[in-house]
């Protein structure tokens, strides 16, 4: 039996992509042990991994430092006694970790970036789907002799709302980088059209105090709208995002969490592309929401500024176009 370790400490939306990399060894491979380093935070998103799967939650600030990371691995990891290590992160972080790993008699395997594809991407030198991130993920476990064969079911974590007969809606309008943001103005707009449909509940997802106050008022204008921010857990918001007949969301860890329990995903694309590699779990590409434009994509993340200065592949993407897709989704989930 071998011990294996996966490193894959942030973002939440990449952490949320190598949960099917995780259960799908782990059924793959009921025979080894699977240990997943990340930050604890993130711990309940494998809260129903298989039985040979063990989630090192770790608090990042108390090892911050290349000491502090040294003192993770003596005290964490050195006592594991790893076999392998697949770094799906492959950070200098994750390096220092993989040096102590491979001196201790470890293998080592580090994910495949593909750097100059996606700077050819973006660079508009080729337009072809990359190959995806949890594809990636996995091909590091093959390199390690453990190719992977995906078995992996949407997740089920319990809804602490009690359920009715309406079609709900889930909105998540933020994404960390500000570029991938759908203009507010518009997204509200969106909400008022949709709090207009007859049997429609509509559930507003977000997190931090600025997110907090914008859709606390629009909670408080639209009815049948209500805001989720701080009233619930990780665990607890991806049990609502499973009751959800839709979901539409940034490119943002909210596209990858309720992709994760088998919901619906109406994902919006802005100077980011589906193309690049981070497409969501399970999602077909009729999902996908964006313009056609010839300066698309003009970031990995959406981190760069507009080069055109006008966000034209957020601005050109209507109000109607986005009610449209959610409403049609809700026609066809209500058969």
């Amino acid at each position: 039996m071998a011990r294996l370790l996966a490193i894959r400490l942030a973002a939440m939306g990449d952490v949320a992509i190598s949960v099917p990399v995780v259960f799908s060894f782990a059924r793959n491979y009921p025979q080894h042990t699977l240990y997943v380093l990340t930050k604890q935070a993130f711990e309940p998103l494998f809260a129903e991994a298989p039985a040979n799967v063990h989630v090192l939650g770790i608090q990042l600030k108390n090892y911050d430092s290349f000491f502090g990371l040294i003192r993770l691995y003596r005290e964490v990891l050195r006592p594991l006694k790893i076999d392998a290590v697949a770094d799906i992160h492959h950070v200098m972080r994750s390096w220092v970790l993989d040096a102590c790993l491979w001196l201790q008699g470890a293998r080592i395997a580090c994910r495949e970036k593909g750097k100059k594809e996606r700077l050819s991407l973006l660079h508009h030198r080729i337009h072809r789907p990359l190959k995806a991130y949890y594809q990636r993920f996995a091909d590091v476990f093959a390199a390690l002799g453990y190719p992977i064969q995906w078995d992996f079911q949407p997740l089920q974590p319990a809804c602490p709302l009690p359920s009715d007969d309406r079609q709900w809606v889930g909105i998540a309008p933020f994404s960390a980088q500000q570029g991938k943001v759908y203009p507010l103005r518009k997204m509200k707009e969106v909400v008022g059209r949709l709090s207009e449909l007859p049997g429609v509940r509509i559930l507003l997802f977000g997190g931090g105090k600025a997110e907090a106050d914008v859709l606390q008022a629009w909670a408080a204008e639209y009815p049948h709208t209500e805001s989720l921010v701080g009233r619930y857990s990780l665990s607890e918001e991806m049990g609502i995002m499973r009751r959800l007949t839709v979901m539409l969301s940034m490119d943002s860890a909210n596209m990858h969490m309720a992709s994760l329990t088998g919901t619906p995903v109406l994902s919006v694309w802005g100077p980011s592309h589906p193309y690049v590699g981070f497409r969501p779990w399970g999602q077909s590409e009729e999902n996908y929401i964006q313009t056609d434009l010839p300066c698309r994509p003009c970031s990995e993340w959406g981190a760069k500024p507009c080069k055109r200065g006008d966000w034209a592949c957020m601005e050109q993407l209507t109000v109607g176009q986005l009610v449209d897709r959610i409403t049609l989704q809700l026609r066809k989930q209500h058969g």
